[in-house]
């Protein structure tokens, strides 16, 4: 029941998107068009039939673009007419803009800035930035064999890497180490690589689910089982690549030149792992530093 839940609540959080839509019916059929571009005039784009359609709203006012060919062949370019009347205004050069998304960004983007002095560019080069953090907590090891359901302190770093102008979305690597107890000798030294994706991404605070795409994992365990008189002790040891899709929640709060990070982690596995009975607990409080 828990595992239905949360594939729930990660199916609603993902449903969102880091782009504006609108749907459009074209050939009396209904498509979700994608916003690339917002401003006093915005482009949308959506891939209808295997090919890329270009739509450009202004005014409250959506007009497709279009380069239709003539009986000889030749490309009409009704798109360059149809940008030469709906920018008129900012006296803009369309001679050299083609009909394709990059082409149409530029385009768009600067003419919007000419509209707007405080208009932000919107289709500058991509510019990768990274934040280092570490990270502690306590964890149930809900993927292990834990008969007593028993908690042990975990620690570790995290790299994450983001595009500043989409910086919903991040890529990165974590190295968590589980440390062993008393009553559950086990311990593991565990390398990722995981996505987030920021459903709120506001500058004081961020909430994200993250899933875990593959895991790199040192481990030593040891069990004692007594028959009668006699104590066994069997020690075992040894690594393991493996792509289970971990899923986990996380949010990160402004403080100084970082964010205060709290998450929930290891929720559960679409592959290959189960959580043996316990209800998962895995959580972490850390800070990482924008670099």
């Amino acid at each position: 029941m828990n595992k239905i839940i949360i594939t729930f609540l990660f199916t609603l959080f993902l449903s969102s998107s880091s782009f504006a839509q609108m749907t459009h019916t074209i050939d009396g059929k209904s498509y979700e068009l994608t916003e690339e571009i917002t401003g006093k005039a915005s482009l949308f784009y959506v891939i209808a039939d295997g090919e890329y359609r270009y739509f450009i709203k202004k005014d409250d006012s959506l007009t497709e673009l279009s380069n239709t060919k003539d009986e000889n062949g030749k490309y009409q370019d009704e798109y360059k007419g149809v940008l030469s009347i709906l920018t008129a205004d900012a006296g803009m050069d369309i001679s050299k803009v083609n009909l394709t998304l990059g082409s149409l960004k530029t385009y768009v983007d600067n003419y919007n800035k000419a509209s707007d002095i405080d208009y932000r560019l919107q289709a500058e080069r991509p510019v990768t930035k990274a934040r280092l953090g570490v990270f502690g907590g306590m964890s149930n090891n809900p993927f292990v064999t834990n008969p007593n359901n028993t908690l042990v302190p975990v620690f570790g770093a995290e790299a994450e890497v983001y595009d500043e102008k989409r910086s919903r979305h991040s890529l990165g690597l974590t190295f968590k180490q589980s440390l062993k107890a008393d009553d559950f000798k086990y311990s593991s030294s565990q390398f990722g690589f995981f996505y987030r994706f920021r459903v709120i991404n506001k500058e004081s605070f961020s909430i994200y689910p993250q899933a875990t795409f593959a895991t790199y994992t040192f481990s030593k365990s040891e069990r004692t089982d007594t028959v009668g008189a006699i104590t066994t002790v069997t020690k075992s040891s040894g690594s393991a690549l493996d792509a289970p899709i971990i899923l986990g929640l996380g949010a990160d709060i402004n403080l100084g030149n970082g964010y205060i990070t709290l998450s929930a982690n290891e929720l559960f596995a679409l592959i290959n792992f189960d959580n043996q009975g316990n209800t998962p607990l895995d959580l972490r409080l850390g800070y990482k530093f924008n670099m």
